[in-house]
């Protein structure tokens, strides 16, 4: 479509310089049978850019097709320039369209017969050219250049074009990515804490349906493109606190520092990270209690989540350590993993 639309301006040209030269044969000196002649196979010229050489100009790519254009064309401006010399101002509009058919190098030798059939067939016919043959060189000439600038714009046109098809797929890459990571930490996380509390021995039926009820709240953020639903109307500190206090095994919660408020994006990536460090420790762990500590100092921010469990081992990193590492990498932070005395997974944000 927007290549359709960049070449209106050619198709504009041609029909303007069609129009002038159809009005110009009308009304010259010739009988009246060579001036229908020449404008009917003016108008016959038009008729095969239209079916044939418009589809030709449309391509990303230029073949021997651009020669069997050419050539007809020809066909039928050379008679018309035959019967009228008027019919020579088409130039103006047929010239282009061998540069938009075919490349710069092959497009020369046919730009020049193009060029220099008006001036060899009123010579022919023992009547002044339209044009000089110093201008008709200079046309030649000109042509060329034009030629040469026409290919230029049709190669950066098609470069930038492949450069916005690659950055809609990346863009695309990246938004998957993103709901993959979102769905991760919040609703599948939050299915399976349902599962597990209601496969228990004794099912804990009240959680679980608060967990539902979290769940379908962070489905409805994630519809609206809002903040994480923990976040709404509350301070980061508070949403950590009731991520923390519904952990089924025994927790701590700890703030140690001066509060400094955070850009929106960090609460965001902190907050995902303390649910993914939190759902982890419950599944994997074997850990009787986690310990969560939020520091503020001069440098930046750093969240732990501390569990007496049996550590990472050597377990590769599985998609949500992952997720972990692209979320804080936007924010331009880092995460350290540590096994030391259970497991440990460490978050820094500069400020």
């Amino acid at each position: 479509m927007e290549q359709h639309q960049s070449l209106i301006t050619w198709y504009v040209l041609f029909a303007v310089t069609q129009v002038t030269a159809l009005v110009l044969i009308l009304i010259d000196n010739n009988t009246l049978a060579d001036r229908l002649s020449a404008a009917g196979l003016l108008c016959l010229n038009a008729l095969w850019f239209l079916f044939y050489g418009m589809k030709l100009v449309r391509r990303s790519h230029d073949d021997w097709q651009g020669f069997v254009y050419a050539a007809g064309s020809l066909l039928t401006f050379a008679p018309a320039v035959w019967f009228s010399g008027n019919a020579t101002f088409a130039l103006f509009g047929l010239v282009p369209q061998i540069y938009m058919v075919l490349p710069v190098a092959w497009a020369f030798v046919p730009m020049v017969i193009f060029v220099f059939t008006p001036q060899v067939l009123t010579w022919l016919a023992g009547a002044v050219p339209a044009l000089e043959w110093p201008a008709a060189m200079l046309i030649a000439g000109f042509s060329q250049a034009f030629g040469w600038a026409i290919g230029r714009m049709s190669d950066q046109s098609r470069q930038r074009a492949e450069l916005l098809d690659k950055i809609e797929a990346l863009t695309l890459e990246a938004e998957r990515a993103r709901w993959a990571a979102e769905i991760h930490d919040t609703l599948a996380q939050g299915f399976t804490s349902i599962i597990t509390l209601l496969q228990g021995a004794q099912p804990n039926v009240d959680l679980a349906l608060q967990t539902a009820r979290e769940n379908l709240r962070e489905a409805r953020a994630l519809v609206a493109a809002n903040a994480p639903s923990p976040l709404d109307g509350s301070s980061l500190e508070d949403a950590l606190r009731r991520l923390v206090s519904g952990v089924s095994l025994p927790s701590t919660f700890r703030v140690i520092g001066d509060v400094v408020p955070l850009a929106t994006s960090v609460d965001v990536v902190l907050l995902r990270t303390a649910q993914e460090a939190l759902h982890n420790v419950a599944r994997h762990s074997e850990a009787t209690r986690v310990d969560v500590t939020m520091r503020f100092d001069s440098d930046g921010i750093s969240l732990e989540v501390r569990d007496d469990g049996r550590g990472f081992g050597d377990a590769p990193e599985g998609f949500g350590l992952r997720g972990m590492r692209a979320r804080l990498e936007q924010v331009g932070g880092t995460l350290s993993l540590s096994s030391d005395e259970g497991a440990s997974v460490l978050v820094e944000v500069p400020l």
